[in-house]
């Protein structure tokens, strides 16, 4: 359920370009004859890696991690594995190897809720993976989620994240679409960082500059930025210095 942001992008995608939600590995590395073969893994748009466990009673599981210049993070740990080689993982019951894909960016909504219209009003994390250029994007749409709006009205919002030289941006990723809703960005995530940073700021269209409050786990290069509550209807900016 968390992943509902994620998955409503993904299905504006499905609906506007034909490209599954749901993908073979083949239709993201088209060149790498290994994953031509590999049934048991999914992507979840370009950004997820999923390696469910199929055999009963198993206690360990193979996940092949595509694109040698690729770099993959495991969702639960933050820990950073390097493309074009196979790992062997320890499952249980609870267990399923979801792995995001260095250079995305995958929204998610933070707390629970009831049905898909409670997740709507949720605030929203950010989680950046940065690829080996130090870089990440990816977009997030919006809409009223029951209505013919987004269709008749352009009552919609997609909306693009890009981090760049330590600089997220959050920015239209189109002229069209209308629709100014309330959903904030609570908290942002990024995995991949080499160094605790000295400072954070961040600078709303329209309003001062002020500083961010920040917590960096040097064991798993992980930065998190809290209590952000950044409107994703405007154009604002985090600088990591």
């Amino acid at each position: 359920y968390c992943l509902l942001p994620y998955w409503y992008t993904l299905f504006h995608y499905a609906h506007t370009t034909g490209m599954p939600p749901v993908r073979p590995l083949w239709v993201e590395f088209p060149k790498e004859e290994g994953t031509f073969t590999e049934d048991n893994q999914y992507m979840i748009g370009g950004a997820l890696l999923a390696c469910p466990v199929v055999e009963p009673g198993a206690q360990t599981v193979k996940v092949l991690l595509p694109g040698s210049a690729e770099i993959w993070y495991d969702i639960c740990s933050a820990k950073a594995y390097k493309g074009g080689r196979s790992l062997s993982l320890p499952v249980n019951l609870d267990t399923v190897p979801v792995f995001q894909r260095g250079g995305s960016v995958v929204c998610r909504s933070t707390g629970s809720g009831k049905c898909t219209a409670d997740y709507q009003e949720l605030p929203l994390n950010v989680t950046v993976a940065l690829n080996s250029q130090g870089s990440a994007d990816g977009d997030l749409y919006l809409d009223d989620g029951h209505s013919f709006e987004y269709r008749d009205r352009k009552a919609f919002c997609l909306r693009r994240f890009n981090l760049l030289s330590g600089r997220l941006l959050c920015r239209p990723a189109t002229g069209e679409g209308r629709f100014d809703c309330e959903t904030v960005v609570q908290s942002v995530t990024i995995m991949g960082v080499k160094n605790k940073p000295s400072r954070v700021n961040v600078h709303v269209s329209g309003a001062d500059t002020i500083s961010a409050s920040f917590e960096f786990l040097e064991t798993c290069c992980m930065l998190t930025l809290n209590n952000l509550n950044l409107r994703v209807a405007m154009d604002w900016e985090i600088q990591i210095n």
